[in-house]
C-alpha cells in the first residue's frame, strides 16, 4: 500500500470513530432512583393541596418513567381537552411515591416525582410530575403549610 493511502484511511477511521463518540455522547442516558436522598424525601408520601388546576393525562411518546404525567394549567385549556383522564381541583390532594433522576448529555439532569393513582375505571397507574427541586412545587403544599398559611393569613375559622 501506498503511503498516502494509508493516511487517508487512517483519517477515515479516525473522521468515524469521532462520529461514533459523538453519536453516543449524545444518545447516552441514565437513571436514578432519588427516593432514598435526604434532599427529595420531604417531598415523597405526603399529603399535598393542590394549589393550581391540574390534570393527569396520557402520552405514550413524551414522557421518561411512565405513560401518564400531571399537566398544570388553568381551568380554560382543560375545558375541551379529551385526553384528560382526572381533573384535580384546586383542594384536591395529591401524594409521591418516588423520586427519581433522568441524565442524558443534550439536556442534563431532570427530576421527577412519581405517583400512583387509582383512576374511574379501577385501574391503579402510575404518573410522573417533573419538577425542580429547588423550591417546593408552586402548585402543591402540605396540609401543615396550608393550615399554617392560613392561620397567619387569618383566614381560618
Amino acid at each position: 500500500m501506498k503511503k498516502s493511502t494509508i493516511i487517508i484511511l487512517g483519517i477515515l477511521i479516525l473522521v468515524l470513530a469521532s462520529i461514533a463518540l459523538f453519536l453516543w455522547f449524545i444518545a447516552y442516558t441514565s437513571t436514578t432512583d432519588l427516593s432514598q436522598d435526604i434532599r427529595f424525601r420531604g417531598y415523597l408520601n405526603k399529603s399535598f393541596l393542590v394549589k393550581q388546576p391540574s390534570a393527569l393525562k396520557r402520552n405514550e411518546d413524551l414522557n421518561i418513567f411512565s405513560n401518564y404525567y400531571i399537566d398544570v394549567s388553568s381551568e380554560e385549556a382543560f375545558e375541551n381537552d379529551k385526553t384528560i383522564l382526572k381533573k384535580y381541583e384546586i383542594g384536591d390532594t395529591i401524594r409521591f411515591t418516588s423520586a427519581k433522576k433522568f441524565f442524558s448529555y443534550h439536556i442534563g439532569d431532570s427530576y421527577y416525582l412519581l405517583g400512583n393513582e387509582k383512576l374511574d375505571s379501577g385501574e391503579i397507574i402510575e404518573f410522573e410530575y417533573s419538577a425542580s427541586f429547588e423550591y417546593l412545587p408552586a402548585i402543591w403544599e402540605t396540609l401543615e403549610e396550608f393550615l399554617e398559611r392560613r392561620t397567619l393569613e387569618k383566614n381560618f375559622p
